[in-house]
């Protein structure tokens, strides 16, 4: 792949208050069988956003050109590098393009890196065809021009990042929906074996409640080569991709397709990372990971439903003093134009 680098600048922002969240879970019921109560201590011990500081500025980085010194003539898929300073994610988690597409990386915190690798060395640089960005800071973008459309691995080379999940995918390997190896149905033996797992999925069930699309997001990516250690990892940016969709309900497509660029300059709504619920839930009764296991294989059914309803997650009227990052329309729409 030949790519490019790039820098520009756009705002951050902390949340003003909301009215309080409407998830279509507080009052509604679960089917019993523990989840309930699972939910409930979700929504009451993890809240829908976590509270954040903006990072802090930095120096925008001068431009320099790669080996190609020129973008794409196709369209421009836009990934978030950290939304924000502590969440170790690349959103969306994984991005389908095609042969001349653009792919935008743009920082949203400081201190990490997009770095080629590959599947079964998720954490070391390729030396097929590499890009390597360099640790960069809030405000740095860097584009890389799809050439083909095999699975491209990427990950933040800062120590221990990538280890902890940062990792992120172009043209993920997909099967069947629900099909052996496929995030639907690895998930519900995960869930049966960590009660951690059990709760992530709770709580990102909750926020995905009213949109279908964003809850059966990722159904289809295939786990099966995915080294056993990164497997939760997987599934775990799986899962906050689905938050971060249900939270902004309009970058997300009918088709599953994900568009930053559908803002129109909204503010940008940053759900709480993950892995701090799995790291505050008690542990999970049996008939919970039942039930939600059923959740999951539901989710993933809604996904292949033509013309499938997004609804809205109510994101927008949380009661939170949540995240904000201001990717403005007009700067995603210069992009767009490369």
């Amino acid at each position: 792949m030949a790519y490019t680098t790039a820098a520009a600048a756009y705002t951050t922002s902390a949340a003003a208050s909301y009215s309080t969240a409407s998830y279509g879970s507080g009052s509604s019921s679960w089917g019993g069988s523990g989840y309930d109560s699972c939910v409930q201590q979700c929504m009451g011990s993890y809240g829908s956003m976590g509270s954040y500081s903006p990072p802090p500025s930095s120096t925008t980085n001068s431009s320099s050109s790669g080996s190609s010194g020129s973008s794409g003539t196709g369209a421009t898929h836009t990934v978030i590098v950290a939304p924000t300073q502590g969440v170790l994610r690349y959103v969306p988690f994984a991005v389908n393009a095609s042969v001349g597409d653009t792919v935008l990386f743009m920082w949203g915190a400081n201190n990490h890196t997009v770095t080629k690798s590959s599947q079964l060395e998720i954490c070391n640089k390729t030396s097929d065809a590499p890009f390597a960005t360099g640790e960069q800071n809030t405000s740095f973008t860097f584009s890389q021009v799809v050439n083909d459309t095999n699975t491209t691995f990427f990950y933040c080379g800062t120590t221990g990042h990538c280890e902890k999940g940062m990792f992120g995918m172009i043209n993920p390997p997909s099967v069947g929906q629900g099909q052996l190896g496929s995030v639907a149905a690895m998930m519900p033996a995960m869930m049966t074996n960590s009660s951690s797992m059990t709760a992530m999925q709770a709580y990102t069930n909750m926020m995905t409640a009213n949109n279908s699309v964003a809850a059966a997001w990722g159904s289809s990516m295939d786990m099966t080569n995915i080294p056993d250690w990164a497997q939760q990892s997987f599934a775990e940016n799986v899962m906050f991709t689905r938050t971060f969709l249900a939270a902004n309900p309009e970058t997300i497509n009918d088709d599953g397709t994900v568009s930053l660029g559908n803002l129109n300059g909204n503010p940008l709504m940053i759900p709480q990372d993950i892995t701090a619920v799995a790291s505050s839930a008690a542990p999970s009764s049996a008939a919970a990971v039942t039930a939600v296991a059923t959740e999951t294989s539901s989710a993933g059914t809604a996904a292949s439903t033509a013309g499938a309803l997004k609804g809205t997650s109510g994101a927008r009227s949380l009661q939170s003093s949540g995240f904000l990052i201001g990717v403005v329309a007009a700067l995603l729409g210069a992009f767009v134009a490369l």
